[in-house]
């Protein structure tokens, strides 16, 4: 190998090291199960957001739950942005797909289309189009044609109020530092939610790299 390369390789190296994400300050247990994931990795906002995952999503299954909202609804609510947890953009689908292994169609389906819907107002359930968009984004902002068409598939789909609930209890959801637990949801998990045995990110499923992104995003490579 010649000394150029050498020295390449010696940069890239030494650039991994300076760039590597910080280690997560909890360690997980062997085999991790979805409360570890809330408690150990959910619990610290990430990618500049001003709230945990896991203190909004258990804000918005409270109220799913209060609401007497199914418990696949429930569920639904609980795990719709933990997509937040991996990447910020198209977290839905990253969400769903992260679950999909673990859950019934009806609840990654719900989680997958939450995101456009959440960009369109149903005044015939008292959804209105979110004000922080319009800090967001401007008032004259048009969501992107994949986004219009899969809320208009949502909109003609069987299970679009599962998704659509979602929205009602996510935009109000966002109290900061509030006091959280996954405990109330510990029997709904176990109905609907197929932990692996392995534990997250150990199991074969299609998406266990996911979880062990999620349970150490230090990992260089």
């Amino acid at each position: 190998m010649s000394d150029e390369r050498l020295e390449t390789l010696q940069e890239i190296g030494t650039a991994f090291a300076r760039t590597r994400a910080p280690e997560p300050d909890a360690p997980m247990p062997a085999q991790p199960t979805l409360s570890d994931i809330f408690n150990l990795r959910l619990n610290t906002p990430k990618f500049g957001l001003p709230i945990a995952a896991a203190a909004h999503c258990t804000q918005s299954a409270t109220a799913a739950l209060n609401a007497g909202l199914d418990e696949e609804t429930v569920l639904a609510c609980l795990l719709h942005d933990i997509g937040l947890a991996v990447v910020r953009p198209d977290h839905g689908w990253w969400g769903a797909q992260l679950v999909e292994p673990y859950v019934s169609e009806k609840v990654s389906w719900a989680i997958r289309y939450h995101q456009a819907l959440r960009y369109y107002a149903d005044e015939s359930v008292g959804y209105a189009y979110p004000q922080m968009y319009v800090k967001m984004f401007g008032e004259d902002y048009r969501p992107p044609d994949y986004i219009a068409a899969a809320h208009e598939h949502a909109r003609q789909h069987q299970w679009y109020m599962h998704a659509r609930s979602i929205t009602l209890f996510d935009d109000y959801s966002f109290e900061k530092n509030p006091t959280w637990s996954v405990e109330p949801f510990t029997d709904i998990i176990g109905r609907h939610f197929r932990q692996p045995k392995a534990g997250l990110g150990n199991d074969a499923s299609p998406t266990a790299h996911m979880w062990r992104t999620l349970i150490d995003p230090s990992k260089p490579l």
